[in-house]
């Protein structure tokens, strides 16, 4: 169930004092990132993920201000955005959970940071083992 969490970012860019609607940060970001498919349909279970599509979600990332001046994620900007677009108490709690639990840490470059979190945040909140 990947899409809800892309679903709650959703949220955080509908909410965001940028004036980018969603689907222009979709649009910019693929244009930057030379990224032709659709970033809210993303397999995070794929093993072979192109740098191109983790460099989208570190884009929308980065233009909604989640990364850390240390590269890192910024948990306490994603917590909010989840109690207030996940509707379901259970999956509210998983994800909430999932964001406290996932390593945020600067990875190798914030392509790699963004999507190992993301993928993370997705794993640990739907209970699969990707």
């Amino acid at each position: 169930m990947q899409y809800l969490l892309f679903g709650f970012l959703v949220v955080f860019i509908s909410h965001s004092v940028l004036s980018e609607t969603f689907e222009e940060v979709k649009a910019a970001c693929n244009k930057i990132t030379g990224f032709d498919g659709d970033i809210d349909k993303l397999d995070y279970s794929d093993p072979a993920i192109s740098e191109k599509v983790k460099c989208t979600v570190a884009c929308a990332f980065e233009k909604h201000d989640m990364f850390k001046a240390d590269g890192s994620i910024d948990k306490g900007k994603q917590k909010p955005l989840i109690e207030e677009s996940v509707k379901d108490e259970e999956m509210k709690m998983k994800y909430l959970k999932a964001v406290e639990d996932c390593d945020a840490s600067a990875k190798a470059n914030k392509c790699d940071t963004a999507y190992e979190f993301l993928k993370c945040v997705d794993t640990k909140a739907e209970g699969t083992s990707k």
